[in-house]
């Protein structure tokens, strides 16, 4: 039985990046009929905040990724990590540590000036338990740190497939602080063992964890899970997505009008190749493989992502996409026409206005501007609009083309942007069925007064 876990911590917004780690492990749990585990490492007391563990269940809810355990909060796990931390130690595979911060600080600067990596150099290693008892005795505060084991780890990566991490590699890191909170890597390995999870997928930031936690799990003597660590998000400069970039948490992309499945469509093809882009949320879950992904990091395409959200919205049954825009049914046929239109919820919304504001917008007034022959034109469109609600498009196109003589495309760009007040948009012929007649000569009054002329419309 395939087990994952999407681990969290609760110091921000659920970030675009941490989304498509989520994305992906709830994917191999549903390609497998497994299991998804919601945990929230939330040990980082100065940071980590409820409000942010709440909004960020509120997202995953959001983008559909149901978890089948959870939520677990590690703050209230501590006794669970207090009693492997005492059965390492009982086993000599951890000691207790009671070097200062002014050691361990001079300690770092003097490996920093020799230019090597800092670590801890084992000065408590070797202290005896008499030794120790003595200076618990005296209140010396203290860390648990573990004994690494002088061994080469190696173990295959599901993206980036053999990896091999040397002898001595793995340093003594601390499992438990002095205010008895676990480290963050001791805090997942044992979490991992707890809860059986048998694959972790997650970002190549963590690919340095991954030693010290594989061998927590050699000492307890259990099956590490298997690996795979996705690339991270990159912006347009190559460098990691962030808020320069543009929006970057899932609240952000919610704002803007992504749809939930378009958004998780992407966030499952990025860093793979796949035959078609566009997929339903149950194709997303059938084309799922971790042999599919590269671990190279990805440009982030927003076009791209805009792109999948307006094929989206096409696909989306009609009441289901009044739901999203907060309308109601006797909205139906407007929303029908414009669908094709817009690229994102927010930008459909500002396509209804075609239909109850007569305002115009300043490129499309720009355009006429260049336009031949305009201000006639824009009377006789007055005149021939004026009484002749029951007049269809092809009428109204007719006697303009015949009456103004304007190029064909010119006449086309002046009866839409009179229609609709924009240089693009839906089917003239549609819209002008669904548009109010007062709105459209509104509209034309407004190119009157416009371009000089003015005729009671």
């Amino acid at each position: 039985m395939v087990r994952v876990r999407f681990a969290p911590s609760p110091t921000g917004n659920l970030h675009v990046g941490n989304a498509r780690t989520a994305v992906l492990n709830y994917l191999l749990a549903r390609h497998n009929t497994g299991t998804f585990v919601l945990r929230i490492e939330d040990t980082d007391l100065a940071r980590s905040e409820a409000l942010f563990a709440e909004t960020i269940l509120e997202d995953l809810k959001w983008l559909g990724l149901s978890w089948d355990e959870g939520p677990y909060l590690q703050s209230e796990r501590i006794p669970i990590y207090r009693e492997h931390a005492d059965a390492l130690l009982a086993h000599g595979y951890a000691y207790k540590c009671f070097c200062t911060k002014e050691e361990l600080e001079a300690e770092r600067s003097n490996a920093l000036r020799r230019g090597e990596p800092p670590r801890y150099r084992g000065k408590c290693r070797a202290l005896s338990e008499s030794s120790c008892q003595a200076l618990e005795k005296e209140g010396k505060p203290l860390v648990v740190r573990l004994r690494a084991l002088d061994k080469e780890i190696r173990f295959r990566d599901g993206m980036h497939g053999e990896i091999s991490f040397p002898r001595n590699h793995v340093d003594d890191f601390i499992l438990v602080r002095q205010d008895g909170i676990p480290s963050y890597n001791f805090a997942a390995a044992v979490d991992d063992m707890v809860m059986e999870i048998t694959d972790v997928i997650r970002g190549s930031d963590h690919l340095s964890n991954t030693p010290k936690q594989i061998m927590l799990f050699l000492m307890f003597d259990r099956k590490a899970p298997n690996y795979a660590h996705h690339g991270l998000l990159m912006g347009p400069d190559k460098k990691p997505l962030s808020k320069r970039h543009g929006a970057t948490s899932i609240a952000e992309f919610k704002s803007m009008g992504i749809l939930p499945e378009a958004l998780v469509n992407y966030l499952a093809i990025i860093g793979r190749s796949v035959q078609h882009e566009f997929l339903q949320a149950q194709e997303v879950v059938r084309d799922f493989s971790i042999d599919a992904y590269s671990g190279s990091d990805s440009l982030f395409d927003f076009d791209k992502l805009l792109w999948l959200n307006a094929a989206h919205l096409r696909a989306l049954p009609l009441d289901r996409l009044l739901s999203e825009l907060g309308l109601g049914d006797t909205w139906a046929d407007r929303v029908a026409l414009l669908r094709e239109n817009g690229k994102t919820l927010i930008e459909m919304k500002e396509f209804l206005d075609i239909f109850d504001s007569p305002g115009i917008h300043a490129e499309a007034f720009d355009h006429l501007s260049r336009v031949k022959g305009l201000e006639r034109s824009v009377v006789l469109l007055g005149e021939t609009l004026a009484g002749n609600a029951k007049k269809s498009f092809e009428e109204i196109y007719e006697t303009m083309e015949k009456e103004t003589g304007l190029a064909r495309r010119d006449l086309m760009m002046l009866l839409r942007i009179a229609i609709t007040g924009r240089k693009s948009g839906p089917p003239l012929k549609e819209v002008f069925r669904l548009t109010p007649e007062q709105i459209i000569l509104e509209r034309v009054s407004c190119l009157q007064k416009k371009f000089g002329n003015s005729v009671n419309v």
